[in-house]
């Protein structure tokens, strides 16, 4: 009692008592082995431990984070959001490098981030952070730095180039080279995937037509990341748009100590798969569902 509920050390136990810390550890583990101290663990609802332990160990992640898909009418956007803002104020320390790639999911993250201090970070762009004016929506590394107390680092140029030698060019620029220089830094990146089908953002902003996601899908391609296509297997498929991308290369993640990914419900399931079994991502924040389905995905596979 007066240690699992007193919440006392055993070395105060013991001054109490009259006995020496050897002596009341030992009663201790006596206890538990006779029987007379039982002790259970509830796991509260709304987490779900075995499901994250079942994605680090079947896929090799050095975390999961699983979240419930239905909380009363909230979507799953948000939901993911803020489970990937729980995440990044657990991890978050001053010094570190943030980076945050395109995405709905992660331009939900400055409603549900939230710190009780002030960390000195800085949040950089992973992908050109201009294309047209609904774009710059996607656009959050401001938003979460002041939300911090931290610094931004923009990559003050268009996400696509129609013009490859154009991109070329712009990534020889001093300016654009150290910005993505120090976004391959980066500490933590937080991204998500998308499928290959009309909800894509580089369908809806006109970079892709429906033949080319046609096409994508003919090559195997199930998903991209950062805007680079790949198969369920993580094996890179080409798309007329690789040349024209101004950001990090897909490949980049496979360096970065944190590489998040943020995504969940039936269509990104694919993608998600190959987006792991590719190694881009080495943590994922997904919701009960979209994990139940990965593991039975992945154990057919197997």
């Amino acid at each position: 009692m007066l240690y699992y509920q007193g919440g006392l050390t055993q070395s105060e136990i013991g001054a109490q008592l009259g006995y020496s810390r050897i002596k009341i550890n030992r009663v201790l583990g006596l206890a538990r082995e006779h029987g007379v101290l039982d002790i259970q663990v509830r796991v509260p609802t709304g987490w779900h431990v075995a499901l994250e332990t079942s994605l680090i160990r079947r896929f090799g992640l050095r975390e999961a984070v699983v979240v419930s898909a239905d909380q009363s009418g909230r979507s799953l956007e948000s939901v993911l959001a803020e489970g990937a803002a729980t995440f990044l104020a657990r991890q978050l320390q001053p010094g570190m490098r943030i980076g945050l790639g395109i995405g709905r999911t992660i331009a939900r993250l400055p409603e549900r981030f939230r710190l009780d201090r002030s960390v000195d970070c800085t949040f950089v762009e992973v992908i050109g952070s201009t294309y047209n004016t609904d774009w710059a929506r996607f656009d959050v590394t401001s938003q979460m730095a002041e939300l911090a107390g931290g610094t931004r680092e923009a990559l003050r140029v268009p996400g696509v180039i129609t013009d490859p030698d154009l991109v070329q060019r712009l990534a020889l620029e001093p300016v654009v080279a150290e910005t993505l220089a120090r976004a391959r830094q980066s500490d933590i990146i937080l991204q998500s995937v998308g499928p290959v089908d009309t909800t894509a953002i580089l369908f809806q902003y006109g970079v892709l037509t429906a033949k080319d996601l046609e096409e994508l899908r003919a090559k195997g391609a199930v998903g991209d990341a950062l805007g680079y296509y790949f198969d369920v297997d993580g094996k890179r498929v080409e798309s007329k748009t690789d040349s024209n991308l101004v950001g990090l290369d897909i490949d980049d993640l496979l360096t970065v100590p944190w590489s998040v990914l943020v995504a969940g419900g039936a269509a990104k399931v694919p993608p998600i798969l190959g987006g792991l079994r590719g190694g881009y991502f080495n943590t994922l924040i997904t919701d009960d569902e979209t994990a139940a389905a990965l593991l039975s995905a992945q154990e057919v596979e197997q």
